[in-house]
């Protein structure tokens, strides 16, 4: 009786290491399984279908540093100084547009070297031309550019990322 005994608790005992080993290989091959997913990327924001930009916190002000009349023609290149504080979120990438008036001629205008300018249905868009251009939280962009325009200087609509940025004086 004490040897059947003795052969029953070694039988519970190899029965509880098996259940073991097995509930753990269980829980081993889950934890391979699960896996968690990152997805990074850029976006565009459009605008919503009233065709208004979307609003944003930040600000902008710009300032006419010089201005020249061209010889025989009305247009006047304008330098100006443009300065934007961003006040939504950090941005990897930055990008402006804004408004300009009729007019402009994109040809005669200029920005810096290490800015790219783009025009399209009377909007102009300037983005940096390398990878490099995160602006955090609370940082001011200044952008110094030409701006070519018969008539007057004016910047409307300027949007951070696709976000409305309000004008300051």
């Amino acid at each position: 009786m004490r040897k059947q005994m003795q052969k029953y608790t070694n039988l519970k005992i190899v029965v509880i290491i098996i259940m073991f080993v097995f509930f753990l290989t269980i829980s081993v091959g889950y934890s391979y399984l699960q896996q968690r997913l990152n997805i990074y990327g850029k976006s565009t924001i459009a605008t919503d279908e009233s065709g208004k930009y979307i609003n944003g916190n930040s600000t902008y002000s710009y300032e006419l540093v010089h201005s020249d009349k061209q010889n025989g023609t009305n247009t006047i290149i304008y330098d100006i100084k443009l300065n934007i504080v961003n006040m939504d979120n950090d941005i990897g990438s930055w990008q402006i547009s804004f408004d300009v008036p009729q007019g402009y001629n994109d040809l005669m205008s200029n920005v810096k070297e290490s800015l790219v300018k783009e025009y399209e249905n009377g909007r102009i868009t300037v983005y940096p031309s390398a990878e490099d251009g995160y602006l955090s939280k609370g940082d001011i962009l200044e952008l110094e550019m030409q701006l070519a325009i018969n008539g007057e200087l004016d910047i409307d609509n300027l949007t951070l990322n696709g976000r409305l940025a309000s004008e300051t004086n």
